[in-house]
């Protein structure tokens, strides 16, 4: 299996409630974990994941 990476190009804040926001800076390298129809499943170092759009492609991430 090919392994994919991306790079932030824009800042990312991930907030919920009760819970202190997570920041993901720009130049923040993450790990593709899969494709879904909409976007793409990443983690991070920590293995903490999320979701990023692909209509965000090449305006807050791109592809490496």
């Amino acid at each position: 299996m090919e392994k994919i990476i991306i790079e932030l190009l824009q800042p990312i804040i991930l907030k919920k409630e009760n819970c202190n926001p997570l920041v993901f800076k720009e130049g923040t390298i993450l790990k593709v974990l899969m494709h879904t129809p909409k976007g793409l499943l990443v983690c991070d170092d920590s293995n903490f994941n999320f979701t990023v759009s692909l209509t965000d492609k090449n305006k807050v991430w791109r592809e490496l």
